[in-house]
């Protein structure tokens, strides 16, 4: 009972992930802020209610909290507006400018507003001023994100800090005592393995200790340092990106922290001026020097006025008219811009996120580093591994932040040489390009998480070359690693050849707007894409409630408990050959499990799966499975009222007519099995303890175990009830005068001997179960024991509840005990072996 309850209080923390379980504490990437973001994330969509919530929230936060940081912040920047201007806010503390100089937080959407002799205008004003609002706020946000992910001026911020509590941390833990501790834990399983003679383990484990050993020496001097500094791992990724991606549009000797400024002011002029242009105009007006410098004068002084008579003095009328006759059509060009900068803007925005994600994954994993090349580096095992997957994960968070880098400014250099091929047409690179990013944001997304399979796969190698001393398999991943990267240049290189065609058609199969426009169904190119949708809908409706996924959990934790059961089985066979010296069977211990999962679920259903679970093979499995189906059917035949005596004459009459008849061995060999496994579970009931501390009493009982007679039982058991009319008993030449208390302790030594006797004669035929002699012996116990408990019930026995009976008499195969000559059969050995001891 106790082994079963601690299977399942351990089947339950596996289950749900305990946090005092060792691989949880060891788990660095459970603990990355990405992962802990999705597990929010997963925990926030798992009901209706928590959807609801997080809405309701984010939407009070985008109103009213959200408006008083800016102000905060825009408060607290120093004033960098032009004089005489009256810039928004909520944007002028981003300080973006374009490339004229003015800040894009003093641009303004300039039509005549209307009055009451004017209500079209005045209406059409109270419309787009809102739209214009959210499109300015949206835009410059989008603007200033980027130039802010690749200055680093925010990591600069919080450096110093990061750098002091790093150097603490390191003083508390990497002390001599740490580091000796550690040396001599890990120099326990060098001598461990070359007592095992595994050498080549062993001088891996010198070897890596050597190298953490030196390694430590610079690290632990400044933790951060080659993260932090001015000239750190950060840094010159970022500028390796940018030079890259300024090299690729024909930059040859780029100074990065000139290209980033040139960046946001490019930025700036393609994203908010030129659209803004369009927006008002209906044309870009910077096409006119005079125009030019007319608009940036009058959106520097915030003065609409100046700017319509700027318009009208350089001669654009059509601007000018524009701006005093506004229409409808400007509703709907306000509304595709807002759509269009979105898109493009966000997948800028999600570059830069990555970029600020990856440089804080390579500090998270720096602080975890401290405590590998301190102490957890020298220990072979888990917290080796552990140092191991931060350093490869620091190393590919730096190459994942260059990379992202890259793909920032290529994407930022490349709208800008769009825009610039336009001459004007800012609209068709908004439409056109936002269909395309839409596609860019999908692929990005996927070679983000292709990175991070080639992370966990260097970080898997390089853990099980340090594990196996060197000689680590994975080969399949290292080709599958290089076939991917392959097709990719591939496709980079031939975007229109067939492969590259069925690349798109997959692109768009996988695309979630695809799944939106199918209704709703994943893949609709797929020839089974309707079958899975079906199953998809019948899981959400068995969903819907907490019940209805608590139910679904239970049934595998059911499924989890019964493998546990059937492993108990296992580890009880083994230990019964141990005790037997008998070799190991996979067919015992299947037979074990099977009775295991038997007795405790009382479904033979539930076999297969547990015994697979546990790790039985397909075969061994199908022979218990049947064994163990045939006891539980031919035990409803018999005709007992006790089920396990019922489950012992059942698989004792199936062993004996298969190898009576010569069936299969294998199929004779497990139904012996599935017998011992049921002799064991009966002799579980009846495990003794019973004394009869009288000598005349112990003779009685024996002389009736190895003689059933029902006069004998039906007296002692009208003496056990309290009839002392008659207190004598006898049987053939052993008579003894017993009181109620006797009859009912000699009672229950009785079918306690009975079960002793029947596990002795199992456990000899085991030695051999081929000898037709032995298993006699065990039939006639059977059949004593069943004679008995008949008796018990009142019941006579007959031809249907009882074994026929050997002739054993003066046996040659086995001697009688000098002690008991009247006793033949079974070794006493194996009798004082198993008396009054519990099995």
């Amino acid at each position: 009972m106790r082994s079963l309850l601690g299977s399942s209080i351990r089947t339950d923390q596996s289950s749900f992930g305990l946090p005092w379980e060792p691989q949880f504490f060891w788990d660095t990437d459970r603990w990355r802020p990405q992962m802990v973001f999705r597990r929010f994330r997963t925990w926030i969509a798992a009901s209706r209610r928590r959807r609801r919530t997080a809405w309701i929230v984010l939407a009070l936060f985008a109103l009213f909290v959200f408006p008083g940081l800016v102000h905060a912040v825009s408060g607290a920047q120093p004033g960098t507006a032009t004089q005489g201007t009256a810039p928004n806010a909520a944007t002028s503390w981003m300080n973006i400018r374009d490339s004229y100089g003015v800040n894009v937080s003093s641009y303004m959407l300039v039509v005549d507003r209307g009055g009451v002799l004017n209500l079209g205008n005045f209406a059409l004003w109270i419309i787009l001023m809102p739209l214009f609002a959210v499109w300015q706020l949206l835009s410059i946000t989008g603007v200033w994100l980027p130039a802010k992910a690749l200055d680093f001026q925010w990591l600069n911020l919080i450096s110093a800090p990061l750098q002091a509590m790093a150097r603490n941390l390191t003083t508390q833990i990497a002390t001599p005592l740490m580091a000796a501790t550690a040396l001599a834990i890990g120099a326990f399983f060098v001598g461990y393995f070359i007592v095992r003679a595994l050498y080549a383990k062993a001088v891996t484990q010198v070897v890596t200790m050597i190298f953490f050993a030196i390694a430590s020496v610079f690290f632990l001097a400044n933790p951060l340092g080659e993260a932090l500094s001015d000239h750190g791992v950060l840094v010159q990724g970022r500028d390796l990106g940018l030079s890259v991606a300024a090299g690729l549009n024909g930059n040859s000797n780029p100074n990065p922290n000139q290209l980033v400024a040139t960046l946001q002011m490019t930025m700036a002029d393609n994203f908010v001026r030129y659209p803004l242009q369009v927006w008002n105009t209906g044309h870009v007006v910077d096409s006119n020097p005079s125009c030019r410098a007319a608009w940036s004068a009058g959106m520097a002084a915030g003065s609409e006025d100046r700017v319509r008579n700027g318009m009208r003095s350089c001669g654009d009328g059509a601007a000018y008219s524009a701006m005093q006759n506004p229409g409808v059509g400007q509703i709907g060009a306000g509304l595709l811009l807002l759509l269009c900068a979105v898109i493009l803007l966000a997948f800028a925005a999600y570059l830069s996120i990555k970029i600020m994600w990856a440089a804080l994954d390579l500090i998270y994993y720096g602080f975890a580093s401290i405590f590998g090349f301190a102490a957890g580096g020298y220990i072979y095992g888990p917290t080796q591994t552990f140092t191991v997957r931060c350093v490869v994960h620091g190393f590919i968070s730096a190459g994942k932040m260059a990379f992202f880098v890259i793909a920032l400014g290529v994407y930022e250099l490349l709208l800008g040489s769009l825009f610039r091929a336009a001459n004007g047409q800012i609209m068709v690179v908004f439409v056109i390009g936002a269909g395309v990013e839409i596609i860019a944001i999908i692929q990005v997304r996927r070679l983000s998480r292709n990175i991070d399979e080639a992370n966990d796969w260097v970080t898997n190698r390089i853990g099980a070359a340090i594990q196996s001393g060197g000689s680590s398999g994975g080969g399949g991943g290292g080709a599958a690693l290089g076939m991917g990267l392959g097709m990719g240049n591939s496709g980079a290189a031939n975007s229109m050849s067939p492969l590259a065609m069925l690349g798109a058609v997959s692109t768009i199969n996988s695309s979630p707007v695809t799944a939106w426009l199918a209704g709703g169904r994943l893949n609709p190119f797929s020839p089974w894409s309707w079958l899975d949708h079906m199953d998809k809908r019948n899981k959400a409706r068995g969903m819907k409630t907490k019940d209805l996924r608590a139910a679904a959990h239970a049934g595998v934790n059911t499924q989890v408990h019964n493998a546990n059961t059937a492993r108990d089985g296992i580890a009880r066979a083994r230990r019964r050959a141990r005790n037997l010296r008998l070799a190991s069977s996979a067919d015992r211990e299947a037979a074990f499990a099977a009775q295991n999962v038997v007795h405790m679920t009382g479904l033979s259903s539930n076999i297969p799966f547990a015994l697979q679970m546990a790790g039985v093979r397909q075969r061994v499995l199908h022979r218990a499975w049947n064994a163990t189906t045939d006891v539980i059917k031919h035990t409803d035949k018999e005709p007992l009222q006790s089920g396990h005596i019922g489950s012992v004459v059942a698989a004792h009459g199936l062993f004996e007519n298969d190898l009576v008849n010569g069936h299969d061995p294998h199929m004779m060999m497990a139904r012996f099995h599935a017998l011992e496994a049921v002799v064991d579970r009966y002799r579980g009931d009846f495990p003794g303890g019973v004394a009869l501390r009288s000598n005349e009493l112990e003779e009685l009982g024996r002389s009736y175990v190895l003689n059933p007679e029902m006069d004998f039982i039906t007296k002692l058991q009208k003496i056990a009830s309290g009839d002392t009319s008659d207190t004598i008993l006898v049987h053939g030449a052993h008579i003894a005068d017993v009181n109620p208390e006797q009859a009912d302790r000699l009672g229950k030594w009785i079918t306690n001997e009975h079960a002793l006797r029947i596990q002795a004669a199992t456990n000899w035929v085991a030695q051999d179960p081929t000898d037709l002699e032995r298993v006699r012996v065990l039939r006639a116990e059977i059949d004593n024991g069943t004679q008995t408990i008949q008796y018990q019930q009142g019941k006579m026995s007959t031809g249907a509840n009882s074994l026929a009976q050997p002739d054993t008499a003066h046996s040659p195969f086995m001697p009688p005990d000098p002690r008991h000559p009247e006793e033949p059969r079974i070794p006493w050995d194996l009798i004082d072996n198993l008396r009054n001891r519990r099995p």
